[in-house]
C-alpha cells in the first residue's frame, strides 16, 4: 500500500502537468490566432497570398496569388506593390522538380494573360506566369492614351509627341516611381516569387523583350537556371529600337521578292517595289492627307498621317506572317490614292495592344536609349524605308522620362554555361536573327535555330516541339529540328479586308 502522503503528492504533481498543458494550448492558441490576424490584416514580405482564380483559370486547376514587394527593394522602406502571378501545376503523374518561368514581351507586357491559354510546352513541370513589376496586374505603369485609336489625328501622328509624355509621367507618378521600374530590378522580383513558391531550379522561356528580362535573371542568378529557352532574340547590347531599321528594311525586301515569285501576288502586284518606292516619294514630300471613315464612330473624317508613322505602322505589320500577308494588297491601294485600307489596319493591328507604356519608357530610356550614339543612328538607319525618325523620336521622346542609373556594363553580352536554346525567324524585323548568332558565341552551350518564313511570333508546333525536346532533354544537342526548314509563308492576301 502507498502512504497517503505520496499519494496526495503524485496527485498534485500531475495536477500541476495538465494547468501547464492547458495554459500552453491556450497560449499557442491565442498566438496562433494573432498570427492568422495579422497576416489577414497585411500579407508578410515573401509570402504568397493565394486568391481564387477566374474561372478559366479554375478549369486548369490554377493557382493564383499576390506577392507583396517593395517597390523600393534597396531602401526596404515606402510603397509596396502586389505581383501578380499564376501557377499552373504539372498534370503529368511524374512531376519534374523544375518549373518552366515565362517571362513577356513588350516591354510592358504582362505573363499572367498567356495563363489562360492553358500549359505549353510540356506537362510534367509546373508552369509559372508573372506580371512583371509595372505591367498587367502589377502597379501596372500604363498610359493609355498612346495606343488609342479613336483619335485618328493622334494616332496617325508623331509616335512620342512631348505633350503626352509629359502627362504619361504626370499620371504613372501618382501610383509609382518610374525609376523602380528597370530589369534588374524586375528579376530580383521573380526571383523572390521563385524562393517563396520553393522550387530551386527553374527553366526560363523568354519572347521578345522577355529574352532580355531572361537574360537578366540569367545573368544575376545563375544557380537557380536549368535552361533557357529565347524566342525573338533581343541581346541586352541591342539598344532598342536602334534594331528596326534594319531589320524591317531586309525583311520587306524578302516580302515583295516573295510576291514576286508567287504568280497570283505578282498578277495582282506586278509593280509592287515601284509603287512603294513612290509613295515613299510622296510621303517625303510631306504629310498625306486622306478620307477614312472611323470605326469607333463611324463617321467620315479627313486624316493627316507623316511619312514616320506610315513606315512605323508598316513595321508592326511585317512582324508576323499573318498581318504580313496583306502588305503588297495595302501598299498597292496606297499607291493608288487609297490610305484608308492601310490606317483601317493598322487600327485593328493595333486593337488589343495591351503594352504598360510607362514601364516600356523606364525600360527603354534607361537600358537603351542612353546607349544610342549619333554614330549608332547613322551607320543603323542609312538606306532604310524606315529611315531614323523611329529611333530619333524615341531617344527625344526619353528625355521626357525619368532615367534610372544603368551602368554601362549592363548592355555586355550575357556569359553563362547554362543550356540555352535561341529560336530565331528570318522574317522577324523586330528582333533580327543576326542579334542571336551574335549573342549565342558567348554561350558555349548554347545553340540558335533558325526558321524559314517565320517573323516575330513562335507559336508554330514545329517551334513548340523543337522548345520542348530542348526543356526535355536539357541541352540543346541533337534534337530534331528538321521542321525549321520546311514552313512556308502564308498565302498572300490579295482581296480588300474583311
Amino acid at each position: 500500500m502507498r502512504s497517503r502522503k505520496y499519494i496526495i503528492h503524485r496527485l498534485i504533481f500531475l495536477a500541476l502537468i495538465v494547468a501547464g498543458f492547458l495554459a500552453f494550448r491556450v497560449d499557442h492558441k491565442t498566438s496562433a490566432d494573432a498570427r492568422k490576424l495579422d497576416s489577414s490584416d497585411k500579407p508578410t514580405i515573401n509570402q504568397i497570398v493565394w486568391e481564387t482564380c477566374s474561372t478559366g483559370l479554375q478549369r486548369l486547376n490554377a493557382k493564383c496569388g499576390k506577392l507583396e514587394v517593395f517597390e523600393d527593394r534597396a531602401a526596404k522602406t515606402g510603397r509596396q506593390i502586389n505581383l501578380n502571378l499564376v501557377v499552373i501545376p504539372a498534370a503529368d503523374s511524374h512531376r519534374q522538380p523544375d518549373p518552366i518561368f515565362f517571362f513577356s514581351g513588350g516591354p510592358g507586357q504582362g505573363a499572367v494573360g498567356g495563363a489562360s491559354l492553358g500549359p505549353r510546352l510540356t506537362v510534367d513541370r509546373d508552369q509559372v506566369f508573372i506580371d512583371q513589376r509595372g505591367t498587367g496586374l502589377s502597379n501596372p505603369l500604363n498610359c493609355p492614351e498612346f495606343d488609342d485609336a479613336r483619335d485618328l489625328s493622334s494616332f496617325f501622328g508623331e509616335l512620342f509627341p512631348l505633350v503626352k509624355m509629359r502627362q504619361c509621367r504626370e499620371e504613372v507618378e501618382k501610383r509609382a516611381n518610374p525609376i523602380f521600374y528597370t530589369t534588374s530590378i524586375a528579376m530580383e522580383d521573380i526571383d523572390d516569387v521563385r524562393a517563396a513558391l520553393g522550387y530551386d531550379k527553374i527553366n526560363l522561356y523568354g519572347t521578345s523583350y522577355g529574352t532580355q528580362a531572361a537574360q537578366v535573371y540569367l545573368r544575376q542568378y545563375p544557380q537557380h537556371v536549368r535552361t533557357a529557352v529565347l524566342a525573338g532574340v533581343a541581346p541586352l547590347f541591342t539598344k532598342l529600337p536602334l534594331q528596326f531599321a534594319r531589320g524591317a528594311q531586309e525583311v520587306l525586301n524578302n516580302l515583295i521578292n516573295d510576291c514576286d515569285a508567287d504568280a497570283d501576288c505578282h498578277k495582282a502586284f506586278p509593280n509592287l517595289r515601284t509603287e512603294f518606292t513612290t509613295l515613299l516619294a510622296r510621303f517625303d514630300k510631306g504629310p498625306i492627307r486622306f478620307e477614312m471613315t472611323n470605326p469607333y464612330t463611324q463617321n467620315k473624317e479627313t486624316v493627316t498621317m507623316i511619312r514616320g508613322n506610315f513606315v512605323t505602322r508598316l513595321l508592326s505589320m511585317i512582324y508576323t506572317p499573318g498581318t504580313a500577308a496583306r502588305i503588297p494588297f495595302l501598299i498597292h491601294k496606297a499607291f493608288e490614292g487609297d490610305l484608308g485600307p492601310f490606317a483601317l489596319f493598322a487600327i485593328r493591328n493595333n486593337a488589343g495592344t495591351s503594352v504598360s507604356r510607362g514601364m516600356y519608357f523606364t525600360v527603354t530610356c534607361s537600358e537603351a536609349a542612353p546607349f544610342i550614339t549619333e554614330k549608332d543612328i547613322e551607320e543603323e538607319t542609312k538606306g532604310t524605308f524606315l529611315g531614323d525618325y523611329r529611333t530619333r523620336s524615341h531617344v527625344a521622346g526619353c528625355k521626357e522620362w525619368p532615367s534610372a542609373k544603368v551602368s554601362s556594363d549592363f548592355i555586355e553580352p550575357v556569359k553563362t554555361d547554362v543550356p540555352v536554346l535561341m529560336l530565331s525567324g528570318l522574317e522577324d524585323p523586330a528582333t533580327p536573327y543576326w542579334l542571336g548568332k551574335k549573342a549565342v558565341q558567348y554561350m558555349p552551350n548554347g545553340r540558335q535555330i533558325l526558321f524559314k518564313k517565320t517573323g516575330h511570333g513562335f507559336g508554330d508546333p514545329c517551334i513548340q516541339g523543337i522548345a520542348t525536346e530542348f526543356i526535355q532533354k536539357g541541352s540543346a544537342k541533337d534534337l530534331n529540328v528538321a521542321c525549321a526548314d520546311q514552313i512556308k509563308r502564308r498565302p498572300f492576301m490579295i482581296t480588300p479586308i474583311q
